[in-house]
């Protein structure tokens, strides 16, 4: 595909930010691109994303960089399922891990996870230095047939250790949980310039999550579509039922009083309260993802007008209770993700302020504190 005069320039000029935002840290030094000029870098860009069933722009960004990574570990093709390959039309996955042979799990949650970890932290993911967050990711960029590319970091169907840095309760305590981020995992925090749209203004959209009005960058339906091969797969393959809370004819965007029995999928503002992960984004496809609800139904009614409406489409989910059964012994799964917490020593701003400043300034680290001392006082 050959590139207007335009493109070119926008690609060149993407590729001179790039390389200084994405490339460090994940191509390898010994990569020749790092030693082509401009225009060369677009040339070889262009027919690596022909072969690689992308679109064709030129810039080696997040998503060509995910292809990249991907062809060298678990290669592209289809879903990774209890060790085999499952095709699903339509569906490209980025199989960012190599089979092995974990324990085998059988997970009853699908939690849907809407912004992804810091930039810093994800590099470390791609390359090795830090545990994975989630089973699946979604990519925010349009593919050549309008759906994302599919990231998959592990087999949902065995166990993984995941080690979030910074989002600790990402999970339910107690659960095998199969999680999905629905973004690009090397987003950058900027709504007005999502990097793999180059300075296109990126939409928002507001929602009530609990009793808030909250606005979150909106997510696209590429990434819906994609979303919605993840959940037909984990339907069908791993026994995840296919349903969202919800009552009197309305999907329920609020904290449950209780999970404990439910089974099926949930997006993060179900089970924890928080203020940076609310979901707004999410709320609108709700309906497109879980089928529509009859405004007159009760929770109960609800439900079993689903079941029934579903009744031919829904695999024979008694198969997976043996399974269940069986590992019905095994330890609590490593994707509950997080020990107990334990209470430690009280934390004093003083003593850490005297502790930052070290050896050779002690006398202004005290002055310091005791002007501090107000703030360890209950």
């Amino acid at each position: 595909m050959m590139l207007s005069t335009e493109e070119r320039l926008q690609a060149r000029q993407f590729n001179l930010r790039a390389r200084q935002i994405f490339w460090r840290g994940i191509l390898p030094d010994t990569h020749p691109i790092w030693h082509l000029d401009e225009d060369a870098v677009v040339d070889w860009v262009c027919d690596y994303q022909s072969k690689n069933m992308l679109r064709c722009d030129g810039k080696f960004g997040p998503s060509t960089l995910i292809t990249f990574m991907a062809n060298a570990r678990g290669g592209i093709g289809g879903f990774i399922v209890d060790g085999q390959e499952i095709d699903i039309p339509g569906a490209r996955v980025a199989r960012m891990f190599t089979q092995s042979a974990e324990i085998k799990v059988q997970p009853d949650l699908c939690c849907l996870l809407s912004i992804p970890e810091l930039d810093y932290v994800t590099r470390d993911r791609f390359n090795g230095k830090a545990s994975v967050r989630a089973h699946f990711s979604i990519d925010s960029s349009n593919g050549p047939d309008g759906e994302s590319l599919i990231i998959q970091w592990a087999d949902p169907l065995r166990e993984v250790p995941f080690t979030p840095a910074f989002e600790t309760v990402d999970y339910p305590r107690k659960r095998q949980c199969v999680g999905i981020e629905i973004e690009n995992v090397l987003l950058l925090y900027q709504l007005d310039s999502d990097e793999r749209r180059w300075l296109r203004r990126r939409p928002v959209i507001k929602a009530m999550i609990g009793n808030k009005l909250i606005n979150q960058p909106a997510i696209y339906d590429a990434q819906i579509k994609a979303l919605n091969h993840i959940l037909k797969v984990l339907e069908e393959f791993a026994g995840i039922p296919r349903v969202f809370p919800n009552q009197d004819g309305q999907y329920r965007t609020e904290l449950l009083d209780t999970i404990d029995d439910y089974r099926g999928c949930l997006a993060k503002f179900n089970y924890f309260q928080m203020n940076n992960e609310p979901g707004a984004g999410l709320v609108p496809h709700l309906t497109t993802l879980f089928g529509p609800l009859d405004s007159q139904s009760s929770d109960a009614e609800s439900t079993a007008s689903e079941d029934s409406a579903k009744a031919d489409v829904l695999p024979d989910m008694s198969r997976f209770e043996s399974q269940r059964q069986e590992l019905s012994d095994h330890p609590e799964p490593t994707s509950s993700f997080l020990p107990d917490y334990e209470d430690g020593p009280r934390f004093s701003l003083a003593n850490a302020i005297a502790a930052a400043y070290g050896s050779g300034k002690a006398a202004r680290a005290g002055r310091i504190a005791d002007k501090c001392q107000k703030f360890d006082r209950d």
